[in-house]
């Protein structure tokens, strides 16, 4: 009986050593991070100053003395983020209060997987849609010169982080205690009076994660904002100027400058400058939720000069236009490419001859097996260390520095700019590595991007498993070990499979990270699944390479859509089965849905 008690207490110490482990890889990864960008980026300044080059309005990296200066793109990613989160906060959060207060159950159920099957419309369709929608329109009636501009760069983001902004909020309002409002509706508010006074203020530290969350994908957006900003190294005086911010000025540079150049190191340097933008957020909206958290002193309310039943019916309706502009956006954007790609969709397109260096004319059979190939390995590297970290934070991380440390290593990881993970994946996994541009160094990219991802879902899964069956695994004298694969995998199954599908969705829909570490035009792997140190093909990379190079071949136009409605086919539906995996996930832990 003594061996026994000594073998489960030497099991349950391996894995909980094993646990740390892999929570502490989340603070290695941002480490490493940080590591290759300074190494590279300090680089620069034997070439400029640091006031050179981010105070200098020039870029002309090949000239003598080269001209490094990112004035420019740093105004423009400023001017593009300012636009996009000034009209996607506002909607996101009445449209995540009316959701989670004002709709019918029936309309809940409908509008809230709409609006989370909106985050999984990949971004490069989000760029192809601009281009052909957007773009004219603000040529032809708005008056932009070129039609590329600061204001469509701003409004495709702000659709894009409107989703994410939203399901946080929404998170935050539901899970104010419901005696609050029942005690403020019983003492005569109206509606719109217990949101303002109750709901909003209890729910205010979700609210400013939902703000986080929508800024830093705002400030990293790449490959849409790439497509739709126009490119221009110049400083926007206008919102319909064309402009070129960090992550899209890192994006087109990357491929065509050479390795160990001037202009090579200063990407690097950008690179850490989006980043200290994103750590900056993030330290800020720590501070203000600490500050919200506080209990505070309130002063009484006045009666404000408006009829408050009439104010109440007028936020009522500006919240139902809420969440009829996040559903509109849906249908309006996969509708269009339902649309055009449901034509241009054929047996050749899909299956036909592969043209090696051909995007237009080669069938999109090897893009789709490329696509499949990443999501594959990418999850596998993601959940073998996502889960285990999930699952030491939920049950077996005090309240330390080192626990501390891995929480803002994951809201760290989870805001980094998808273009600086390629930058990162490229230097660790493509050069230090030496993977090469291969299927593996894009899938570990992907895994360290998706990390978040996993971790957050996997996470809320071990916690919402009832303390009681926990309990009572460890009174009958099960170890930790036999909890965790009793009890806890079992009961999370769930949630964490809605974080593989999540997982897998945003592997398959980023473009950014594998041009700079998967992909490779003309040089495609016969099977991405074994070959896995060769380049392969992606649907993702397929639809940017088209909707940059070739839009104007006449073929092309039809080819992309034929990939952007693939594409959306495999997002969306795995989107639905998160939601719907989450759903059910809920039902079980007795939330309301």
């Amino acid at each position: 009986m003594k061996e026994l008690v000594r073998e489960q207490a030497q099991t349950t110490r391996r894995m909980i050593t094993s646990l740390t482990v892999a929570a502490a890889l989340s603070i290695a990864a941002v480490v490493g991070i940080y590591f290759f960008l300074t190494l590279n980026g300090v680089k620069a300044l034997q070439f400029n100053s640091l006031g050179q080059i981010l105070l200098g309005t020039s870029w002309d990296p090949e000239s003598t003395p080269p001209k490094l200066g990112l004035l420019p793109m740093i105004i423009s990613t400023l001017y593009v983020t300012a636009i996009a989160v000034a009209i996607a906060f506002p909607v996101s959060l009445l449209c995540a209060t009316y959701l989670a207060e004002f709709a019918p159950t029936f309309l809940r159920r409908t509008l809230r997987p709409a609006i989370d099957m909106l985050a999984g419309i990949p971004s490069v369709v989000y760029g192809l849609f601009g281009i052909l929608t957007l773009v004219p329109f603000a040529r032809y009636y708005l008056g932009a010169p070129s039609g590329y501009s600061v204001l469509v760069a701003g409004i495709i983001v702000a659709i894009m982080i409107l989703p994410y902004m939203t399901s946080v909020m929404m998170e935050a309002i539901r899970s104010v205690p419901r005696e609050y409002v029942e005690a403020a509706l019983g003492m005569g508010a109206t509606r719109w009076q217990v949101v303002r006074t109750v709901l909003w203020p209890a729910a205010l530290s979700g609210i400013a994660a939902g703000g986080m969350l929508g800024t830093l994908r705002a400030l990293g957006e790449t490959v849409a904002v790439a497509l739709v900003a126009g490119g221009a190294l110049m400083i926007p005086h206008s919102p319909l100027d064309p402009c070129r911010p960090l992550s899209a000025h890192i994006l087109l540079q990357a491929t065509v400058l050479p390795v160990g150049s001037p202009g090579y190191y200063a990407l690097y340097f950008a690179g850490l400058v989006l980043m200290l933008m994103v750590t900056a957020v993030i330290v800020i909206t720590y501070w203000y939720r600490e500050r919200a958290g506080k209990p505070k002193v309130r002063r009484k309310v006045k009666a404000g000069r408006v009829n408050p039943v009439l104010a109440s019916k007028l936020m009522t309706g500006l919240m139902i236009a809420a969440g009829v502009i996040a559903a509109a956006a849906l249908v309006g954007i996969t509708g269009y490419i339902f649309v055009n790609g449901i034509g241009a969709l054929s047996w050749d397109a899909l299956f036909g001859p592969v043209s090696i260096g051909d995007p237009v004319h080669s069938s999109l059979y090897p893009a789709l097996l490329g696509t499949l190939a990443l999501m594959f390995y990418s999850t596998v590297f993601a959940v073998l260390v996502g889960v285990p970290t999930a699952l030491y934070l939920a049950h077996f991380a005090g309240e330390s520095r080192f626990t501390r440390a891995v929480r803002f290593a994951i809201d760290t990881l989870a805001g980094v700019p998808s273009i600086v993970y390629g930058l990162f994946g490229a230097t660790l996994f493509v050069v230090y590595m030496k993977m090469g541009y291969s299927v593996l160094a894009g899938a570990l990219t992907l895994a360290t991007m998706n990390l978040p991802v996993v971790v957050r879902t996997a996470e809320e899964a071990f916690r919402s498993v009832p303390r009681e069956y926990i309990e009572a695994a460890r009174g009958v004298g099960a170890s930790w070990y036999h909890v965790v694969k009793d009890v806890l995998l079992p009961m999370a199954k769930p949630g964490i499979t809605a974080g593989i599908t999540l997982s897998m969705c945003r592997a398959a829909e980023e473009a950014a990270p594998i041009i700079l570490t998967a992909v490779m035009i003309g040089l495609v792997s016969s099977n991405p699944f074994v070959h896995v140190l060769q380049p392969t093909d992606a649907l993702a990379f397929r639809i940017y390479l088209i909707a940059k190079e070739y839009l104007m071949v006449p073929e092309a136009k039809q080819k992309a859509f034929a990939a952007a409605l693939v594409l959306i086919l495999v997002t969306l539906s795995l989107n639905f089965l998160a939601i719907y995996m989450r759903d059910k996930f809920e039902r079980r832990v007795g939330r309301r849905v």
